[in-house]
């Protein structure tokens, strides 16, 4: 798996102890580290760490929770390892039943990192949907300053000139420059997806897509690599919508300047120094905390 420095912003294999581009320590838990939760009592104290609200994420750690829309894992009687998925309906997935603990705690480990990136989108697209509609709400002000139906076409004349003016550069600026397409990339045997001029790339080992750098080849010549836009099951992937990094409501097109969302981590969907929940989700506003989850999947 390949992380991101939170120093440089480079990326980097989670097994190394520093980065190699500034030599920043790896802080992250990836799970051949140190770091990450081995047993269901490192996972708690995991938790408490980072001040994660389980209750309200819905993740019962050490616990046999029976009512429905829960996510969790204990220690059966047998001496087995339980993680499950208790559906909308109360019926029960069971992921995973066993005597590997590291095992099991990786697998509901991962699934909170999918659940925290489905709510952390929900919040973006919200955020979203609440600064377009101040945008629109704005206009009608606006308007007020024009004085007189002369200066209203004037004013008109003005702005269909600079559109005029935007789309001619934007033809041309876009003549000048390709970026990758959006879609599906096979490379070096390995399948990578491009989403906003980012790459990510499919790890067969956890099943899990992650943000990551490609070479210079790849980089120059990622034409002659391109698959399809669609998902393929032939790709021997999950498919890129269902990884949390994919956002089916994007507003960036509607939104100001001042309102660039770009520069932030919600694309990055995963790093853990976002663990900080404190200072980055209100968990007593009242909002939906499962907006983004599928209760009536298996997992």
């Amino acid at each position: 798996m390949r992380i991101k420095c939170e120093y440089c912003g480079s990326y980097y294999s989670d097994t190394n102890t520093n980065c190699p581009t500034c030599g920043a320590p790896n802080v992250t838990p990836a799970r051949t580290g140190s770091g990450i939760p081995k047993t269901i009592e490192e996972l708690k104290a995991f938790c408490a760490r980072y001040n994660i609200p389980l209750d309200k994420l819905r993740f019962f750690i050490g616990e046999d929770y029976r009512s429905p829309k829960a996510f969790g894992i204990y220690r059966d009687y047998d001496g087995n390892f339980v993680v499950y998925k208790n559906k909308a309906d109360g019926s029960r997935a069971v992921r995973y039943r066993g005597t590997d603990e590291e095992y099991a705690v990786n697998e509901i480990y991962q699934k909170l990192k999918s659940e925290f990136a489905n709510r952390r989108n929900a919040e973006a697209r919200a955020a979203a949907q609440s600064r377009s509609g101040r945008t629109y709400r704005t206009l009608p002000r606006g308007r007020k300053n024009l004085k007189g139906c002369g200066c209203i076409v004037t004013g008109f004349a003005v702005m269909i000139t600079i559109w005029i003016v935007l789309v001619v550069v934007g033809m041309i600026v876009g003549s000048a420059s390709h970026s990758p397409s959006t879609g599906y990339y096979s490379y070096g045997g390995d399948t990578y997806y491009n989403y906003h001029d980012d790459w990510y790339y499919y790890d067969q080992g956890t099943g899990y897509w992650y943000p990551t750098d490609v070479d210079s080849y790849f980089s120059s010549n990622y034409d002659d690599y391109y698959q399809s836009y669609s998902y393929d099951s032939g790709y021997g992937t999950s498919d890129f919508y269902d990884s949390g990094y994919y956002d089916p409501y994007d507003y960036s097109s509607s939104w100001d300047s001042d309102d660039d969302w770009s520069s932030s981590d919600w694309d990055d969907d995963w790093d853990d120094d976002d663990w900080d929940w404190d200072s980055g989700s209100d968990w007593d506003s009242g909002s939906d905390w499962d907006s983004g989850t599928d209760w009536d999947s298996d997992w």
